[in-house]
């Protein structure tokens, strides 16, 4: 038999399974590269949730889309927001952006203005969503880093309101609502009932770097023997071959046949290793399927948490309530409300930056001009108290000094020549320390102001009708050493930062109506390790997984890659017929995937 026989049918049938853009259970236990899908909410949710805020809102490129598409589109379709301001640059990213919207039948007017993507774009889109789900970690809130990355997303959203206020920029403000509605899709898939209390993270790390390892190799070698045992059998019952003939150099009688499957096996082991050198080496695959394992043991878990509802509560309201996860939003009206009064609070927070940044941007505006900063002030005969004009002069000093953090200033008090001159010594000094107080109590640091009194010993005049020239205090500018290089819109962005914390947050206030598990009100959760899976919970997985390979194998069964091929050898041509496997497989996924996994790991779950 030639090595062509090689062909045969590992790699028919796998890569038509793995071809497949959403045989999302299939793939998991044929190629660990690809992973079931963990539901969160359904991306029309998602955009209901997020039109709560009723903004178009520009992504760039002149593609704008709803404050709603875009909390749709975020996580589950595109990884990050660079990768979705990227792709509004040219016109294949646009096409693939409409190719996102309609694999997730996203309503709204932006689709159809895009350029329509091809089928190979429409796949890749699958793919891409597929490739998401399957490190989705950031979409848990108690077992992942759903309001951590929501939190980093909404302090950014704040800052960029901010400057787009002290800038009067609305473009800056147009990106605050981008940035915050990509975010918002976290804070959303926080409320979803089986995102509340399911450990992701942990399940995640005890699959990929405990479980997987161990039970990989096992894998492999089953999935190889069970397709040579396939592949034989088709050749084995087209053939009348005499066992005692000679036949290539071949010993006659069963040396024959056990020919023919080594030389099956090595082709399928060289195929094998073909996968796994260009997927990067076993330890990616490894991680791969450990991660596929999770994805199959938290879609279970979380399936039932959104079937049966989660009681709840949160800091805005210690009232138990049961919260309800994908497809679900409207059964408990209470807890959508509470979603929606979340999403307004965060957009809230940008309104709130922005005046903030307005603010501080008149502020900066009204900051007096280097070269006419106020050279003194003056006072009343035999009086250190400031004048309300006075009092206003040292302000205006105050505020210019704030922002240029290197300039200090020297404060020297003068008196008329009236009096003795020990007390106009003291006068002056007094002086000057009454307008270093007001300076100081307007936040100037003290270890830039320097003071001293010169009494009645440098005058302006001479002349008593002008001896109110000489009652003052005058400022003395010098440049010193420390944060020379900050400028007054630098100071002004740390103002309104400081402002922003005291006012907005952290913490936030839409951080109050995040759900938490009601202590007591709820069954534990299942043991997830492999080996301790209940029969009920074993129940939950068939249920889950199965669900997807009823739901897409008729799609991967008639990919052409499962036609029959006819292989030539030295002893003749034989029909190798790939598809027949794929459904036997598909089958015994479908009637007990648990099982299956099993069999094939070498590590029957519950035991």
């Amino acid at each position: 038999m030639r090595d062509d026989l090689a062909a045969a049918q590992k790699l028919a049938l796998i890569g038509s399974l793995r071809g497949t853009a959403g045989n999302r259970a299939i793939a998991a236990v044929l190629s660990p590269p690809r992973t079931p899908t963990i539901q969160r909410w359904s991306s029309s949710e998602h955009v209901r949730l997020g039109d709560v805020i009723d903004r178009q809102v520009p992504v760039g490129g002149g593609v704008s889309l709803t404050y709603g598409q875009i909390v749709a589109l975020a996580g589950d379709e595109f990884g990050t927001l660079e990768e979705l301001m990227s792709a509004t640059q040219t016109d294949e990213g646009r096409a693939m952006i409409r190719a996102h919207l309609e694999r997730a039948s996203i309503a709204g007017t932006a689709g159809p203005l895009l350029p329509a993507p091809t089928a190979d774009q429409r796949a890749e889109a699958g793919s891409q969503y597929i490739a998401l789900a399957m490190s989705n970690t950031p979409h848990f809130a108690g077992g992942g880093t759903a309001v951590a990355t929501w939190l980093e997303k909404h302090a950014a959203a704040v800052d960029l309101a901010l400057q787009s206020g002290i800038t009067r920029d609305d473009a800056l403000m147009d990106r605050a609502y981008l940035t915050e509605a990509f975010g918002d899709h976290f804070l959303t898939d926080a409320f979803s009932s089986g995102h509340i209390r399911v450990p992701r993270q942990e399940i995640e790390a005890y699959y990929v770097n405990e479980f997987a390892p161990m039970v990989f190799d096992s894998l492999l070698d089953n999935l190889r023997e069970r397709l040579v045992d396939e592949i034989y059998d088709q050749i084995d019952d087209q053939t009348s071959l005499d066992e005692l003939a000679y036949v290539g150099g071949v010993l006659p009688g069963l040396g024959l046949r056990a020919e023919f499957r080594r030389r099956i096996r090595a082709k399928v082991n060289s195929r094998i290793a073909q996968g796994l050198e260009r997927a990067g080496g076993r330890g990616p695959v490894v991680i791969k399927f450990g991660q596929a394992l999770a994805g199959i043991i938290c879609g279970a878990m979380h399936d039932a948490e959104n079937r049966n509802g989660l009681r709840v509560v949160s800091n805005m309201d210690a009232d138990p309530w049961v919260a309800y996860g994908d497809s679900d939003l409207d059964k408990n009206p209470q807890h959508r409300a509470y979603v929606e009064e979340a999403v307004r609070t965060a957009v809230a927070d940008l309104d709130q930056a922005r005046s903030i940044g307005l603010d501080e941007g008149q502020s900066l505006f009204n900051l007096v001009d280097p070269a006419f900063v106020p050279a003194c002030v003056y006072f009343g005969f035999d009086q250190d108290a400031l004048s309300p004009e006075a009092s206003a002069t040292v302000g205006m000093v105050a505020q210019y000094l704030q922002y240029h953090p290197s300039t200090e200033v020297s404060l020297v008090g003068h008196t008329d020549q009236v009096g003795e001159a020990p007390y106009n010594e003291n006068l002056g000094l007094r002086r000057a320390e009454r307008v270093r107080l007001q300076l100081t109590s307007q936040g100037l640091e003290a270890d830039r102001i320097r003071i001293e009194s010169m009494g009645e010993r440098l005058p302006v005049s001479h002349d008593r009708a002008n001896y109110h020239l000489n009652r003052r205090v005058s400022f003395a500018y010098a440049s010193g050493a420390q944060q020379a290089d900050k400028t007054p819109e630098d100071v002004g962005i740390e103002h309104a930062r400081r402002r922003a914390v005291n006012e907005i947050g952290p913490p936030y206030q839409a951080e109050s109506h995040f759900p938490r598990s009601a202590e007591g009100e709820n069954e534990d959760l299942p043991n997830w390790h492999w080996a301790d899976l209940s029969p009920s919970f074993q129940a939950e997985m068939n249920k889950w997984v199965s669900h997807y390979v009823n739901e897409y194998a008729a799609g991967a069964l008639a990919n052409k890659a499962l036609d029959d091929q006819v292989i030539s050898t030295p002893i003749g041509d034989f029909t190798i017929s790939p598809r027949p496997i794929a459904h036997r497989i598909v089958a015994e996924i479908s009637a007990d995937p648990v099982g299956f996994l099993g069999r094939m790991m070498g590590r029957a779950a519950g035991t």
